[in-house]
Protein backbone atom coordinates (compact mmCIF):
# COMPACT_ATOMS: atom_id res chain seq x y z
CA UNK A 1 0.00 0.00 0.00
CA UNK A 2 1.12 3.34 -0.76
CA UNK A 3 0.92 6.15 1.42
CA UNK A 4 0.11 9.55 0.43
CA UNK A 5 1.99 12.14 1.45
CA UNK A 6 0.09 15.78 1.24
CA UNK A 7 2.74 17.73 -0.47
CA UNK A 8 3.46 21.26 0.00
CA UNK A 9 1.31 22.35 -3.25
CA UNK A 10 -1.96 21.16 -2.04
CA UNK A 11 -0.75 22.32 2.18
CA UNK A 12 -0.37 25.87 0.57
CA UNK A 13 -4.04 25.94 -1.54
CA UNK A 14 -5.89 24.40 1.42
CA UNK A 15 -4.04 27.44 3.11
CA UNK A 16 -5.29 30.09 0.35
CA UNK A 17 -8.97 28.47 0.74
CA UNK A 18 -8.76 28.79 4.12
CA UNK A 19 -7.91 32.79 4.06
CA UNK A 20 -10.78 33.06 1.64
CA UNK A 21 -13.27 31.54 3.91
CA UNK A 22 -12.34 33.92 6.94
CA UNK A 23 -11.97 36.62 4.55
CA UNK A 24 -15.34 35.76 3.50
CA UNK A 25 -16.73 35.73 6.54
CA UNK A 26 -15.06 38.64 8.39
CA UNK A 27 -16.92 40.63 5.12
CA UNK A 28 -20.45 38.97 5.72
CA UNK A 29 -19.92 40.30 9.86
CA UNK A 30 -19.07 43.49 8.83
CA UNK A 31 -21.87 43.97 6.54
CA UNK A 32 -24.68 42.66 9.39
CA UNK A 33 -23.02 44.91 12.16
CA UNK A 34 -23.25 47.99 8.80
CA UNK A 35 -26.27 47.43 8.33
CA UNK A 36 -27.45 47.33 12.41
CA UNK A 37 -25.78 50.69 12.83
CA UNK A 38 -27.92 52.20 9.56
CA UNK A 39 -31.02 51.15 11.31
CA UNK A 40 -30.13 52.13 14.51
CA UNK A 41 -29.06 55.70 13.22
CA UNK A 42 -32.02 55.64 10.98
CA UNK A 43 -35.00 55.30 13.71
CA UNK A 44 -32.89 57.97 15.52
CA UNK A 45 -32.56 60.46 13.09
CA UNK A 46 -36.37 59.35 12.14
CA UNK A 47 -37.71 59.98 15.64
CA UNK A 48 -35.75 62.96 15.90
CA UNK A 49 -37.59 64.52 12.78
CA UNK A 50 -40.86 63.86 13.99
CA UNK A 51 -40.05 65.27 17.31
CA UNK A 52 -39.40 68.74 14.91
CA UNK A 53 -41.88 68.19 12.14
CA UNK A 54 -45.12 68.77 14.16
CA UNK A 55 -44.34 72.14 15.88
CA UNK A 56 -42.94 72.55 12.51
CA UNK A 57 -45.53 72.44 10.42
CA UNK A 58 -48.21 73.79 13.58
CA UNK A 59 -45.83 76.82 13.53
CA UNK A 60 -46.17 77.49 9.62
CA UNK A 61 -49.47 77.18 9.47
CA UNK A 62 -50.22 79.85 12.26
CA UNK A 63 -47.67 82.26 10.72
CA UNK A 64 -49.30 81.46 7.00
CA UNK A 65 -52.93 81.98 8.12
CA UNK A 66 -52.35 84.93 10.61
CA UNK A 67 -55.69 87.00 10.40
CA UNK A 68 -57.98 88.87 12.45
CA UNK A 69 -60.67 86.50 13.84
CA UNK A 70 -58.53 83.35 11.68
CA UNK A 71 -57.26 80.95 14.88
CA UNK A 72 -59.33 79.38 17.36
CA UNK A 73 -59.20 76.32 19.67
CA UNK A 74 -62.27 74.09 19.90
CA UNK A 75 -63.18 71.22 21.31
CA UNK A 76 -64.67 68.24 18.80
CA UNK A 77 -65.83 65.20 19.84
CA UNK A 78 -63.39 65.93 22.65
CA UNK A 79 -60.29 66.44 20.79
CA UNK A 80 -58.52 69.53 20.82
CA UNK A 81 -58.45 71.22 17.32
CA UNK A 82 -56.45 73.90 16.30
CA UNK A 83 -58.80 75.82 13.87
CA UNK A 84 -58.09 78.54 11.15
CA UNK A 85 -60.76 79.85 9.17
CA UNK A 86 -60.43 81.63 5.80
CA UNK A 87 -62.70 82.44 2.98
CA UNK A 88 -62.35 81.85 -0.67
CA UNK A 89 -64.86 83.05 -3.35
CA UNK A 90 -67.49 83.65 -1.06
CA UNK A 91 -67.26 80.58 1.20
CA UNK A 92 -65.67 79.79 4.37
CA UNK A 93 -63.43 77.07 5.14
CA UNK A 94 -61.36 75.77 7.62
CA UNK A 95 -58.24 74.18 7.87
CA UNK A 96 -58.05 71.57 11.71
CA UNK A 97 -54.79 70.49 13.05
CA UNK A 98 -55.23 67.72 16.06
CA UNK A 99 -54.49 64.32 16.97
CA UNK A 100 -56.07 61.16 16.17
CA UNK A 101 -55.20 58.04 15.93
CA UNK A 102 -51.31 58.13 16.77
CA UNK A 103 -50.75 61.29 14.59
CA UNK A 104 -50.84 64.57 13.71
CA UNK A 105 -53.44 65.35 11.42
CA UNK A 106 -54.82 68.24 8.82
CA UNK A 107 -58.88 68.56 8.17
CA UNK A 108 -58.92 71.06 5.07
CA UNK A 109 -62.70 71.29 4.21
CA UNK A 110 -65.61 73.78 3.97
CA UNK A 111 -66.97 75.12 6.99
CA UNK A 112 -70.86 72.97 5.72
CA UNK A 113 -69.11 69.95 6.47
CA UNK A 114 -69.17 67.60 9.19
CA UNK A 115 -65.92 67.08 11.21
CA UNK A 116 -64.43 63.48 10.50
CA UNK A 117 -61.16 63.33 12.78
CA UNK A 118 -60.16 59.51 10.88
CA UNK A 119 -60.16 61.39 7.55
CA UNK A 120 -57.44 63.84 8.01
CA UNK A 121 -54.51 64.07 6.25
CA UNK A 122 -51.44 62.49 8.28
CA UNK A 123 -48.65 64.94 9.15
CA UNK A 124 -46.54 62.94 11.56
CA UNK A 125 -46.65 60.45 14.40
CA UNK A 126 -47.70 61.79 17.34
CA UNK A 127 -49.37 60.44 20.81
CA UNK A 128 -51.64 63.81 21.72
CA UNK A 129 -52.02 67.35 21.41
CA UNK A 130 -52.47 70.30 23.69
CA UNK A 131 -53.25 73.61 22.77
CA UNK A 132 -53.75 76.84 24.75
CA UNK A 133 -54.57 80.49 23.41
CA UNK A 134 -53.14 82.74 26.46
CA UNK A 135 -51.77 86.54 25.64
CA UNK A 136 -51.33 86.72 22.35
CA UNK A 137 -49.57 83.15 22.51
CA UNK A 138 -50.47 79.86 21.25
CA UNK A 139 -48.97 77.41 23.59
CA UNK A 140 -48.62 73.93 21.80
CA UNK A 141 -47.52 70.52 23.88
CA UNK A 142 -46.85 67.72 21.76
CA UNK A 143 -47.05 64.27 22.39
CA UNK A 144 -44.32 62.36 19.92
CA UNK A 145 -44.43 58.58 19.09
CA UNK A 146 -41.48 58.09 21.42
CA UNK A 147 -43.72 59.46 24.89
CA UNK A 148 -41.35 62.48 25.09
CA UNK A 149 -43.44 65.84 24.59
CA UNK A 150 -42.23 69.40 22.45
CA UNK A 151 -43.34 72.58 23.83
CA UNK A 152 -43.75 75.03 21.30
CA UNK A 153 -45.10 78.74 22.04
CA UNK A 154 -45.95 80.94 18.75
CA UNK A 155 -46.92 84.03 18.82
CA UNK A 156 -50.11 85.10 17.08
CA UNK A 157 -50.85 88.58 16.50
CA UNK A 158 -54.27 88.43 15.03
CA UNK A 159 -56.04 85.42 17.12
CA UNK A 160 -60.10 85.52 18.02
CA UNK A 161 -59.91 86.44 21.49
CA UNK A 162 -61.98 83.79 23.88
CA UNK A 163 -64.86 85.47 25.26
CA UNK A 164 -64.76 85.95 28.86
Amino acid sequence: MKQKVLSGHSVSGMFVFLLLGIFAVFCTVMVLLGVRAYRGSNERAQIHNDSRLGPAYIRSMVRALDEEDVLSIEDEDGLPVLCMTESWEGERYITRVYSYGGSLREWYASERMAFEPENGTVICAAGGLDLRLEEGLLKVLLQNADGTETETDIAVRCAAQPSP
